[in-house]
């Protein structure tokens, strides 16, 4: 525009046609001809081609720092992770973050403990980092070396949740292999696969649809108490279930329960207990007699387990 309306202005016998073409090829560079140009317009096709090649050099310049700098961004954004995945012991590993899995990465964000999540949707893994924020590997679950990168030699526990059966057998047998006494939970699809599940390592097996079922048929029986369970589950922060795991070194293992002083020293009750053996014992009596292995259930607020948890000794 600016060099069309020049060209106009200086060559006064010049239609609007040879102003145009005259300005193309000036600023592309091409130089055809000189059009019977005059002195002023000679002049003013040198600033022309002056500014139309800086203009280019700098939209160059622009263009190239944002793909430069957005390709620094990412790979510092990632070597960041990366070592603070690193860095990571007795945390969670979370593989799969899709329908199900997004869950388990809320309710992993709302208990504030340390994991990270693998998924090998980069789609949904970027949608999901400008969400949350959380660490994350993008790659496949079932390749061990991602695991690995992901620290489950050091991990505490691993939720398989991939769309497959057949994924999640995989990564059960891969990390299983990789951490023998690593915690696993896994998802299934198929009615036939949880034993399968098991055999291979998984210390829980979930099958979201059947749990969705005795979800729906419990809120029509009992509403109200599955109201109550919910509410606490949202606020993790304040009231909730707990276990706390009594220790060989606690001061509790071997007194009973009505001995053990929890409800004056922490105003809990415990309402259920889990034995060394894997008997659960709902509204323990108080001549039970507690021993280091045994999980104590309560309600309970973080400072009241905070307490508990001295009492049994239980790092949590």
């Amino acid at each position: 525009m600016i060099g069309t309306t020049g060209y106009l202005i200086i060559e006064n016998n010049w239609t609007l046609l040879q102003a145009i073409w005259m300005t193309v090829i000036t600023v592309t560079g091409v130089g055809y001809d000189d059009g019977d140009v005059s002195k002023a317009g000679k002049v003013f096709t040198t600033f022309l081609i002056i500014g139309g090649f800086g203009m280019y050099i700098y939209c160059i310049t622009i263009a190239t720092t944002f793909l430069v700098e957005g390709e620094l961004a990412s790979f510092f954004k990632h070597r960041r992770m990366m070592n603070a995945v690193e860095k990571l012991s007795n945390h969670y590993i979370v593989c799969g973050i899709g329908d199900t899995g997004v869950h388990v990465l809320d309710e992993m964000l709302k208990s504030e403990v340390s994991f990270v999540g693998i998924e090998l949707d980069e789609e949904r893994l970027d949608y999901l980092a400008e969400t949350r924020e959380f660490l994350y590997i993008h790659g496949d679950a079932t390749d061990d070396d991602v695991l690995i990168r992901s620290g489950v030699e050091r991990a505490k526990g691993l939720v398989a949740c991939l769309s497959r059966d057949q994924d999640n057998l995989f990564v059960v047998i891969s990390a299983k292999n990789l951490n023998p006494t690593l915690r696993i939970a896994s998802k299934a699809v198929e009615h036939n696969s949880p034993d399968k599940l098991i055999t291979a390592g998984a210390d829980e097996v979930v099958l979201p649809d059947h749990i969705g079922g005795i979800r729906l048929a419990s809120g029509i029986l009992e509403p109200h108490l599955i109201d109550f369970i919910t509410k606490m589950q949202e606020i993790r922060q304040t009231t909730r279930f707990a276990e706390s795991i009594v220790q060989p070194e606690s001061k509790l293992d071997g007194v009973t329960l009505r001995d053990s002083q929890i409800q004056e020293e922490t105003g809990l009750v415990v309402i259920a207990l889990r034995s060394k053996d894997g008997t659960y014992i709902y509204n323990p009596a108080g001549d039970w007699r507690i021993e280091a292995g045994d999980g104590l259930f309560i309600i309970a607020e973080p400072r009241q387990l905070q307490a508990l948890d001295k009492l049994t000794g239980d790092p949590h």
